[in-house]
């Protein structure tokens, strides 16, 4: 009886040493993984604004329906100024705003008509160095692109050709800061290949502020609690 005792007991005994162990591992592990910041936390986004999407109304030609295609409104915001931002953001402007429009229509040729805010004014300037025509008028399959964001490819580096305006938001009040988006409002005309005007379109992007002038932010993993 007494061997069997002593059995069980060591049984327990060694039971609840394992268990012990477990429970301190666990501890040790949450411990040395409480306050560190994930290595994804100080990552800035690889396109850091929002986007809108027209779908073009459909054509008709002989009795038969055609798809027209979309526009394409991408990587929408406003440009972190690079020089007295206090000011600026104080002044409610003038902030840069950047984005790219494209035309995947095969039989539709769209105009950026103008863009309007809430609250301020847009100021849209075409390229000075556009090579013909409306350099806002968009043919099949064509895109315009406005604003430099920081890190992106400018004059003889830029191989794109793609058409770069300069749009400027002022007067906004306290309306613009890091963390708010800004409803910025598309308005484009839309033509047949014969040149008739055949639809007027709009979309709303609620656009945000980029984060910073630098192109990403460095990726460290910081620990509070020290090692």
């Amino acid at each position: 009886m007494v061997s069997v005792l002593n059995r069980s007991t060591r049984r327990l005994a060694s039971a609840a040493a394992v268990g012990a162990f477990g429970i301190a591992i666990a501890l040790g592990t949450t411990a040395c993984g409480s306050g560190k910041i994930s290595q994804t936390a100080n990552q800035a986004p690889a396109v850091p604004g929002a986007a809108g999407t027209i779908q073009l109304a459909p054509s008709d030609v002989s009795g038969d329906t055609n798809r027209s295609g979309t526009i394409a409104v991408r990587n929408v915001h406003i440009l972190y100024p690079t020089d007295k931002a206090d000011a600026i953001f104080g002044d409610g402007g003038p902030f840069q705003v950047a984005f790219l429009v494209s035309n995947d229509s095969v039989n539709r040729t769209v105009k950026l008509d103008s863009i309007t805010a809430k609250t301020g004014d847009v100021k849209v300037t075409p390229p000075t160095d556009a090579k013909d025509g409306n350099p806002a008028e968009l043919r099949p399959n064509t895109a315009l692109q406005a604003g430099e964001p920081a890190g992106a490819l400018t004059g003889a580096d830029d191989k794109t050709e793609v058409p770069r305006f300069t749009v400027e938001l002022n007067n906004t009040g306290n309306t613009v800061a890091a963390g708010l988006t800004t409803p910025l409002t598309f308005n484009f005309s839309v033509y047949d290949l014969q040149g008739k005007k055949v639809q007027t379109v709009s979309t709303t992007i609620d656009t945000p502020v980029d984060g910073n002038t630098l192109p990403g932010r460095q990726d460290i993993v910081r620990d509070r609690q020290g090692e």
